[in-house]
């Protein structure tokens, strides 16, 4: 791999010579895809150089956890390079004929990744308002200024029940019967929030996703889930992995007051018991895909033992989805009534 490398940074990159990683080594924490850190020397126009990429791509076919597409996460990359904080893309080899694998190049963030962060603090600060900032850089993003390989939803009602729905094909493709999700789609159908306007969402919009830069904003990391959809699935995502993994941001005060104000959200489209509601909506797409791993395990078709693992998060998930329901189920009937009034 560092001769590889080596080569596919000499060929792409303007007046290098004498290109050599001298450091090559595979990088924990990577849930979906295959990572890796490379420190890197070269002579640009006469000059030593020294950068430290970071390469993402995809692992063999049976042992990967999910599937999603190197050349649409590229796409998306760029569309939100400038506008939210990521790790830069730098260059994609889009065939794996160079890296072995489809994988895209990263400059390397020296920023702390937001758990351990979290971790040796009492006190989260201002995190609840730089998570608002986070989330509001990408969603405010027009949608006509996304690429076409993005999918555009035709209206807000009819994406709101495919993703409900989606609950149901869920439990109708899983290997067993699964009437839990059954039950969350109709108790999401009959609770449907007010409408916003769909736009670009991460899909995977948590803490382990997230680093704190120098200056105490958020850099987005794995952005291979994003679409275009109802925003508050972000928060809500947010919100269904910090009951696992807390601190949770989304329940301080400030937070929702922020993204509304960097927004132009009202308090109706988004406010605690709104956020609650898309913690179990908002997940769906993982959920979906966890148990396609289960299930292609069982199959034979996969021989990654965290595919089994992993439907523990199921499991874990029904306790969460069923204690938020019984708790919204008061709120949200107060809100219906405070709207009739």
């Amino acid at each position: 791999m560092p001769e590889r490398l080596a080569a596919f940074l000499a060929a792409r990159e303007q007046g290098v010579t004498d290109v050599e990683v001298t450091s090559y080594r595979v990088m924990t924490g990577g849930y979906s895809r295959l990572l890796a850190r490379a420190d890197v020397t070269w002579q640009r126009h006469g000059e030593p150089e020294q950068r430290t990429f970071v390469l993402r791509g995809d692992p063999p076919p049976d042992r990967s956890l999910i599937h999603t597409d190197r050349s649409y996460e590229w796409d998306v990359l760029h569309a939100v390079a400038g506008r939210a904080r990521i790790a830069a893309p730098i260059h994609f080899d889009a065939t794996g004929e160079h890296l072995g694998t489809k994988a895209i190049v990263l400059e390397h963030s020296t920023a702390m990744s937001l758990l351990p962060y979290c971790a040796g603090r009492d006190d989260v600060g201002d995190l609840p308002s730089r998570l608002a900032e986070a989330a509001a850089s990408f969603h405010t993003i027009p949608i006509d200024d996304l690429p076409d390989s993005i999918e555009r939803p035709p209206s807000y009602d009819g994406y709101l029940t495919s993703r409900i729905d989606e609950w149901r094909g869920t439990d109708r493709a899983h290997v067993e019967s699964e009437p839990f999700l059954r039950y969350v789609a109709a108790w999401l159908d009959a609770h449907r929030p007010p409408p916003v306007p769909l736009t670009l969402i991460h899909g995977d919009f948590q803490s382990a996703n997230m680093l704190v830069d120098d200056d105490g904003h958020l850099v987005l990391l794995d952005w291979e889930l994003a679409q275009i959809g109802d925003p508050r699935e972000d928060l809500g995502y947010f919100k269904a992995v910090a009951q696992a993994a807390p601190p949770d941001l989304t329940d301080a005060e400030e937070f929702c007051a922020h993204y509304r104000e960097l927004t132009g959200f009202d308090e109706a489209q988004v406010n605690p018991a709104i956020v609650s509601y898309f913690l179990i909506l908002g997940v769906i797409g993982t959920v979906r895909r966890l148990l396609e791993g289960g299930a292609a395990f069982a199959r034979g078709e996969n021989h990654l033992l965290a595919s089994l693992f992993n439907l523990n998060s199921v499991q874990f998930g029904h306790m969460m989805w069923m204690q938020a329901m019984t708790q919204l189920e008061a709120a949200l009937a107060s809100a219906d009534q405070s709207g009739m009034a």
